[in-house]
């Protein structure tokens, strides 16, 4: 115990590293599915597909019968593309372990945003600012298991960040260098995820309001130059440059109620939520209090922060990039307003107990998390079938609703074109396809994503198909899968199961 406060005296990036590290681990070994349908569907399954030479997506011209660019960015697709052809020239092909791989390498990725943070508020404050300020970095219960998924969310933020304490250098010492490294941070992070333009919108308005003009030009041609070179794919697959992202701009103009359209105070509350009442109402207090003394930090997350709650599509996971900028600002400004306030001066007591609450809940939930799969029953389900030696084909089962769950298919190990029923594509029309009788493509295993009129399906689908089915193999939803669907029903319930289709 002596040895464990000596460091944390002495070295407590050490210290915190190691815990950020030893939760990341468990995630990156533990965690296994994904999160939402972006992070699997939009970047695995597409970079499994190109190495199979296939176009899971159909995201490239020569697939499209009008061949317009899908608004998605190539760059950390692309990175994928090249991890997994590296793993399969080694010998590794199965899914499962590609997917450890992948995870600890984000998990190891992720370490960055925990000692920039760390180094950004050593920078603006005391040490003990900056322990805070890591400590909660590593141990936010929700970091962990985000940091190994696949989310441009959360991969943009060790970038953002670097260019954020580029920034603050150059705010010291003026030279060129800083900023030339923070554009280039800037153009990398934007490379992975668009909406990090904002970020980049937010350190141009530093320059500018602090008149500095040419090191704003400066920045604005290395970030130009960066973030073209992240998109060199446009010119090699569309023949023009940044087509994806004119295409990623036009349509959410155009769309930008069709998904969501939710009031401009939501992320508040995510914000406030997420970081554990009342020490998010602190910590968002203290972001804004210490804007005016560290406007490097604060403007850019604030211009991405107000533009996000202006715009209408609202998902909880696109405001992920901010989080560390108000822990960061949060606890800088919150120490300052403490040490001027008559009020918490005498009540120190009291702001001891809010951290102890906050420390408690955390670590509740981080316990709880960490280790979580999500869609857990899925990603088996689809394994399964790839391990068997019969397995040709598959057909996902949706009669029951006018779309159906994709199935994550990288997972397979092989390629199938698969089919699925709906309300409309039913199972007699498909039976009357040539394909499912052509050996090649022949389904012979029916999956069922959902428990939802389960009987009435089957019995459709044996009347509609021509033949009858039996119930190989049953999967059943993690506990945190299940635990969701408790507490909202309109939450798909996770059972999987698999039946064979009897010749």
């Amino acid at each position: 115990m002596k040895m464990i406060k000596k460091i944390w005296n002495d070295k407590p990036l050490t210290l915190i590293l190691f815990a950020g590290a030893f939760f990341r681990l468990i995630s990156a070994i533990f965690s296994e599915g994904y999160g939402m349908h972006d992070d699997h569907f939009l970047v695995l399954e597409p970079a499994q597909s190109f190495l199979e030479g296939e176009d899971y997506n159909n995201w490239l011209p020569e697939n499209q019968a009008n061949p317009i660019p899908s608004g998605h960015s190539w760059f950390y697709v692309g990175i994928h593309y090249i991890l997994l052809y590296l793993m399969e020239s080694i010998g590794v092909v199965d899914p499962k372990i590609k997917m450890v791989i992948i995870r600890l390498i984000h998990a190891a990725y992720s370490m960055l945003i925990i000692s920039m943070g760390y180094k950004i508020v050593r920078r603006m404050s005391t040490f003990h600012n900056a322990r805070l300020a890591g400590l909660i970095l590593a141990l936010l219960w929700f970091f962990p298991i985000l940091s190994v998924r696949n989310l441009v969310e959360m991969v943009c933020i060790p970038p953002l960040m670097a260019a954020t304490y580029q920034m603050l250098k150059f705010d010291e010492k003026r030279k060129y260098t800083f900023v030339i490294l923070a554009a280039v941070f800037a153009g990398l992070a934007t490379g992975v995820r668009y909406q990090a333009a904002l970020f980049t919108l937010g350190f141009g308005l530093l320059l500018v309001i602090r008149q500095k003009w040419i090191p704003a030009i400066v920045f604005s041609l290395f970030w130009t130059i960066t973030f073209f070179v992240t998109q060199i794919g446009d010119l090699i697959i569309w023949h023009e440059p940044f087509a994806e992202f004119s295409e990623y701009v036009r349509y959410n103009i155009e769309n930008k109620t069709t998904y969501f359209n939710r009031p401009w105070y939501m992320y508040l509350g995510t914000v406030a939520g997420l970081l554990v009442p009342p020490v998010s109402v602190i910590l968002m207090f203290g972001f804004g209090y210490g804007a005016k003394k560290h406007l490097a930090v604060f403007l850019p997350a604030f211009v991405f922060f107000v533009f996000h709650s202006y715009f209408p599509n609202k998902q909880e996971r696109f405001i992920l990039p901010v989080f560390p900028f108000v822990i960061m600002l949060g606890v800088v400004g919150w120490s300052m307003w403490q040490s001027r306030s008559s009020f918490w001066q005498k009540r120190a007591g009291l702001h001891r107990g809010l951290w102890v609450f906050f420390w408690v809940m955390n670590s509740i939930l981080l316990l709880f998390f960490t280790p979580a799969s999500t869609k857990k029953s899925r990603v088996e389900a689809v394994y399964w079938l790839g391990q068997q030696p019969d397995f040709n084909n598959l057909i996902v089962e949706s009669s029951h609703s006018s779309s159906y769950v994709s199935p994550p298919a990288f997972y397979l190990g092989t390629w199938p074109d698969y089919y699925y029923t709906t309300k409309k594509n039913s199972a007699e029309k498909l039976a009357n396809l040539e394909a499912v009788q052509n050996p090649v493509s022949k389904p012979n295993y029916v999956i069922f994503m959902t428990e939802e009129h389960l009987d009435e399906r089957v019995k459709r689908f044996e009347e509609g198909y021509g033949k009858e089915i039996e119930l190989a193999k049953t999967f059943e939803p993690s506990y945190i899968d299940e635990l969701l669907h408790e507490l909202n029903p309109h939450n798909n319930n996770q059972t999987v199961r698999v039946y064979k289709i009897k010749e």
